[in-house]
């Protein structure tokens, strides 16, 4: 009896046991599998680049702004009350075009008053002068009349001048800058009345460090960039090297000469420069679409680590445009394949697929 019952007991046992280890089998089996279906499933399939090496010049990239090829500031040379205004802030004129007018009717009486003194003065000198030669006039008398026709024709063309400072004309080509004056205005030699700008050529004034000037020389090649106009890019050449450094930002300005026949281009805005110079040098470019920019305006890309599988994100800062190609100036080597299709979807870390037949597989 006492056998049978330990038998029964032995039975209970292992069954106990068996169904233990049973349960613990279909656990872990049930633990692994999902976790290597979360795994299948978090992989991003990629496709890679590798980084290419370009010899270029070197490039100085600057900034600055856009400065006139001349600038006048005009004023009235007599006081007066405006008359007229013909022209408007933003309005081309040619040398010579009349701008505006002060009312001229005194400014007319007086050269009428001096013209009048001078006939009077001519006559009394052609009346006395025969007489002098007779004998029959002093000298001191006529010498007075010399005198007082010499004033009477400098007063003339005083008058005459003034007459003609009532008009504004423009001293040079370009467009209006600035306008001061309106009609009624009363006005002086001490009121800026318009400013002229030529604009037909046109300057990218920019400061280049002292570390760098060196590789400026007059003539180089520059493209200008101007963000106001959509990025759209323009060519020009060195035209001017500052001969002295500024005082506490130790950069030089540097001038780069600008065609603008259509005058799109206006004094005051910013430019992002790039001067080529004279120096080769070996640069890192990847294609374009491999940069990634986020919300904070920072600019990445995705390297495909091929040992573990995974993809590293890499601050990266971009330079000069090659064609489809865009120079890295840090973040990068030569050896890193960046990830160019699938890269939008990625974290930092994230699992990736290399796509099969990818170039740099």
């Amino acid at each position: 009896m006492k056998e049978h019952r330990r038998s029964i007991q032995a039975g209970i046992v292992g069954i106990a046991t068996l169904a233990l280890v049973l349960w613990g089998l279909v656990g872990c089996s049930l633990e692994e599998k999902p976790a290597a279906l979360t795994q299948l499933a978090a992989s991003t399939p990629v496709a890679t680049v590798l980084v290419t090496q370009v010899a270029a010049n070197q490039v100085v990239a600057v900034s600055g702004t856009l400065t006139a090829d001349k600038t006048a500031p005009l004023s009235f040379l007599v006081p007066g009350k405006v008359s007229r205004v013909y022209v408007d802030e933003g309005d081309h004129v040619r040398r010579g075009d009349l701008l505006a007018t002060v009312e001229s009717h005194d400014y007319r009486n007086n050269l009428d008053i001096s013209e009048a003194a001078l006939l009077k003065a001519d006559d009394a000198y052609n009346r006395y002068e025969p007489l002098y030669r007779e004998g029959a006039f002093t000298e001191k008398n006529l010498i007075e009349l010399k005198t007082g026709l010499a004033q009477a024709v400098a007063a003339r063309n005083i008058a005459r001048k003034a007459l003609a400072d009532t008009d504004l004309s423009a001293p040079i080509s370009g467009i209006v800058g600035q306008k001061g004056i309106e009609i009624g205005q009363l006005v002086s030699p001490q009121v800026l009345a318009f400013t002229i700008v030529k604009t037909d050529v046109i300057y990218a004034r920019v400061s280049v460090p002292e570390a760098e000037v060196g590789q400026v020389s007059m003539g180089q090649k520059a493209e200008v960039t101007i963000p106001a106009l959509a990025g759209h890019s323009f060519i020009g050449k060195v035209s001017m090297i500052g001969a002295v450094a500024d005082a506490r930002s130790r950069t030089f300005a540097v001038k780069v000469e600008l065609d603008n026949p259509d005058f799109i281009l206006r004094p005051g805005m910013i430019v992002q420069t790039e001067i080529m110079t004279d120096q080769r040098v070996n640069l890192l470019t990847v294609p374009g679409s491999a940069i990634v920019r986020d919300a904070d305006d920072l600019t990445y890309v995705f390297v495909a680590d091929a040992q573990t599988g995974l993809a590293q994100r890499r601050r990266v800062i971009p330079g000069s445009a090659f064609g489809n190609e865009i120079e890295i100036k840090s973040g990068v080597t030569a050896k890193d394949a960046v990830i160019v299709s699938g890269q939008h979807k990625l974290t930092d870390g994230a699992p990736i697929t290399i796509a099969k037949g990818n170039s740099d597989a």
